[in-house]
């Protein structure tokens, strides 16, 4: 591994450990706040919601999911055109 992708790979490392902890509290900071809020009243009429409609999960794991796959898409296609432009041995 060569000096710069062990220092960038460090660097990621602090990075994402930082963006944790700054989800996490973020998190618990939202929490607390939901707890803390009155009980609403009942709507005086109810409003329907088609039954077939996708949880927010489903939507946000159908994102994520669709993410993953262009990122590794993207890696797949790069990794391609560094051997395409490697030197013939």
């Amino acid at each position: 591994m060569t000096d710069y992708v062990a220092e960038a790979t460090k660097t990621a490392d602090e990075f994402l450990a930082t963006v944790a902890k700054v989800q996490d509290n973020f998190v618990e900071a939202v929490a607390a706040f939901v707890k803390a809020l009155p009980e609403l009243p009942k709507p005086a009429v109810e409003v329907p919601v088609p039954a077939d409609l996708p949880t927010a999960e489903d939507v946000t794991a159908a994102g994520f999911d669709f993410a993953e796959k262009v990122l590794a898409q993207s890696r797949a296609t790069t990794d391609k055109l560094f051997a395409a432009l490697a030197p013939a041995a």
